[in-house]
C-alpha cells in the first residue's frame, strides 16, 4: 500500500506541465545516507548527528528501519561534519563539502564493532564526476562573500558582480530605468534576473545613480555568497533568458561574529584616477558592517548588516576654473561668455560656475532564523534602500539650473519555511513583498532652451557644441514598482542520490511609470544670433 502512494504521487509530478518549475530551493542542503553495521545490514535507530562547519549549527536524526536517514540544513553552507555512532559500535566520521551544485550530500556508514588498525594508506584519485545541475547547458560561477569582500569594488551592485564570471560584459540598460546592466552572451541586459535568497528582487535591477536608484544594493556584510549563472537550462531555474545573478544572505550562527569596514576614496588619493581636466575628482566616505549571533543557541539566531555611503564630485556648469577646459568640449570661451551674456540681458536665469554633487546612501539588511524542530525551519528577512541626489543630471555645457533632485527607496521582505516530513519528502516554502519607488524632480518648471554654438578653437579647429538653460525637458519622472511572489517546492528523495522536485510560483508585479518628457515644450536656437 505504501509503494503504491509513492508510485502516485510520482505519476503527479510528472504529468504536471513544466510551466510550474521554480527556482527555489538553491540554498538549502539535503544531507542523506545508510548507516549499516559489520556484516552490511542496516542499522535502525543509529544517531547520525551533522555540525555546519560555518554555522556551527548541529543536528541529529535517527536511522529508519532500512538504516536511512536525511537531514535539512537550510543556508548550511555546503560544508559539514556528519557522525554515526550505534550502542556497541565504533562511532565514524565523515566530513562533506559541495563541490558544484549538488541536490543531495551523500555520507554513508559501515560501523565495525571495533576499531581496526590500517597497516597503510593507499592514494587513488577519483573518477571524473558527471556534469551537475550548474554544469548542464550552462556555467556557474560562485563568489563567496568573504572573497567579495576584498576585492576592490565600488560597491555590491550584481551587475558589477556578473562581471566577474566569464562571458559576462558590463553593458548600457534598455532605458533609464532598465533591470541587470550586464550582458550575457551578447544579449540584451533586459533579459537577466537577480535573486535573493531564491525570490526575485527588483530593488537590485535599478542601474545605480543614473537611473535613481541606491548605489550600495546589500550591504556587503550581509551576503553569503553569490552565483552567477550564465544560459543554464536546468527547469528548475526560471523567468529569465539572458543570466541570473542569485544572492544568498548570511544567517546567524551559534558563534557571535561580525566585521565591519570603512572605504575612503579622496581627490589627493587617486593619483590621477577618477580626475578629468575639465572636473576635481570626487569624495567617497563609505561605513559598512555586520553583526550576528545565537538568540538561543541552536535554535534562535539573528543577524544585522547595514551600509552608509556619502560620495560628493567636484564639477562646473559652463565655468571651470581654466577657460582652455571648455575648448576640449567643442566650444571657446567667447561663445560661453557670450551666452551667458545674451541671458542675463533677457533676464533668464543662467547661474554657472564650479558645484558639488552630492549623493547618500543608506542600506539596511536584517534576517532572523528559528528552528521550529528538527525538521521544520522559519527564516524571515527584511531590506530596505534609500539613495538621494542633489544637482542631479547637470552637464558641463547646462546651467546650474538644469538639473534637478533624484531620490529612490526599496524595502521589502521575505518569508521562507523548510520542512521534513518522514525521511523522504523535504517542502520548501517562499513568500516575498518588494515596493521600490524612484523619483526625479527638476529645480525650475520652466521650457529647456538649446542653443547650437560654433566656435574657432585655438588650435584652429572649429568645434559645434549644444549649450542647454532653462529646464530639463525629461523631467520630472516618477516610476513604481510593487512585486508579489509566492513559490514552493516538493521533493522527494530516493536512492541517497536522486531527487523529484515539483515546483509552483506564482508572481504578480505592479508598474507604475509617470514620464513628462518635454511637457512645457522646449526651443532650439540654430546659433547665438
Amino acid at each position: 500500500m505504501r509503494c503504491l502512494r509513492t508510485l502516485a504521487a510520482l505519476l503527479f509530478a510528472a504529468l504536471l506541465p513544466a510551466a510550474l518549475a521554480a527556482q527555489v530551493g538553491v540554498t538549502t542542503d539535503i544531507l542523506q545516507g545508510r548507516v549499516t553495521g559489520p556484516d552490511g545490514r542496516p542499522l535502525a535507530g543509529a544517531q547520525v548527528e551533522a555540525v555546519s562547519a560555518e554555522s556551527g549549527v548541529r543536528r541529529s536524526v535517527a536511522t529508519r528501519a532500512d538504516g536511512r536517514y536525511t537531514i535539512v540544513f537550510p543556508d548550511g553552507g555546503g560544508r559539514y561534519t556528519v557522525r554515526a555512532s550505534f550502542l556497541g559500535m565504533q562511532p565514524a566520521t565523515i566530513t562533506l563539502a559541495r563541490e558544484a551544485d549538488e541536490d543531495v550530500l551523500v555520507a554513508n556508514f559501515r560501523l565495525g564493532e571495533q576499531a581496526i588498525s590500517l597497516e597503510g594508506i593507499r592514494a587513488q584519485a577519483d573518477r571524473v564526476p558527471p556534469p551537475t545541475r550548474g554544469e548542464t547547458g550552462g556555467q556557474e560561477r560562485t563568489l563567496p562573500g568573504e572573497v567579495v569582500n576584498r576585492l576592490p569594488l565600488e560597491d555590491n551592485d550584481p551587475a558589477r558582480l556578473a562581471t566577474l564570471a566569464p562571458g559576462v560584459v558590463a553593458a548600457q540598460g534598455d532605458s533609464l530605468e532598465s533591470r541587470g546592466a550586464f550582458s550575457v552572451a551578447g544579449q540584451r541586459s533586459s533579459l537577466n534576473q537577480v535573486t535573493l535568497d531564491g525570490t526575485s528582487f527588483a530593488s537590485a535591477l535599478t542601474g545605480g545613480q543614473a537611473g535613481g536608484g541606491s548605489p550600495l544594493g546589500i550591504p556587503q556584510e550581509g551576503i553569503r555568497g553569490t552565483s552567477v549563472v550564465t544560459n543554464t537550462y536546468d527547469v528548475a531555474r526560471g523567468q529569465f533568458a539572458g543570466g541570473q545573478v542569485a544572492m544568498t544572505t548570511r544567517s546567524g550562527t551559534n558563534r557571535v561574529q561580525g566585521s565591519f569596514s570603512y572605504l575612503l576614496r579622496d581627490p589627493t588619493l587617486q593619483g590621477g584616477v577618477g580626475r578629468a581636466s575639465w572636473g576635481g575628482g570626487f569624495t567617497q566616505n563609505r561605513v559598512s558592517g555586520g553583526l550576528g549571533g545565537p538568540v538561543v543557541k541552536d535554535k534562535l539566531f539573528y543577524f544585522f548588516s547595514f551600509s552608509g555611503q556619502r560620495r560628493t564630485d567636484d564639477l562646473f556648469s559652463l565655468a571651470p576654473d581654466e577657460p582652455r577646459v571648455v575648448e576640449d568640449l567643442g566650444v571657446s570661451a567667447d561663445s560661453v561668455a557670450r551666452f551667458l551674456g545674451i541671458l542675463q540681458s533677457l533676464g533668464a536665469s543662467g547661474r554657472t560656475g564650479q558645484f558639488e554633487r552630492t549623493g547618500d546612501a543608506l542600506s539596511l539588511l536584517g534576517r532572523v532564523d528559528y528552528n521550529l524542530t528538527e525538521g521544520h525551519t522559519l527564516a524571515l528577512r527584511g531590506h530596505l534602500n534609500v539613495y538621494d541626489q542633489d544637482n542631479a543630471r547637470i552637464g558641463f555645457l547646462e546651467t546650474l539650473d538644469n538639473g534637478g533632485e533624484s531620490s529612490s527607496e526599496g524595502k521589502g521582505g521575505i518569508l521562507t519555511l523548510t520542512s521534513r516530513f518522514g525521511g523522504s519528502w523535504v517542502n520548501e516554502l517562499r513568500a516575498s513583498l518588494n515596493d521600490d519607488r524612484r523619483e526625479q524632480a527638476p529645480y525650475q518648471q520652466v521650457p529647456e532652451g538649446r542653443v547650437r554654438v560654433a566656435s574657432d578653437l585655438e588650435d584652429g579647429e572649429r568645434g559645434v557644441s549644444t549649450l542647454v538653460f532653462g529646464g530639463d525637458r525629461s523631467l520630472p519622472s516618477t516610476t513604481r514598482e510593487r512585486t508579489l511572489e509566492v513559490s514552493n517546492e516538493l521533493s522527494f528523495l530516493f536512492r541517497d542520490q536522486h531527487r523529484i522536485k515539483l515546483g509552483a510560483l506564482v508572481n504578480r508585479t505592479a508598474f507604475e511609470q509617470q514620464t513628462t518628457f518635454n511637457r512645457l515644450g522646449s526651443f532650439e536656437f540654430p546659433s547665438l544670433e
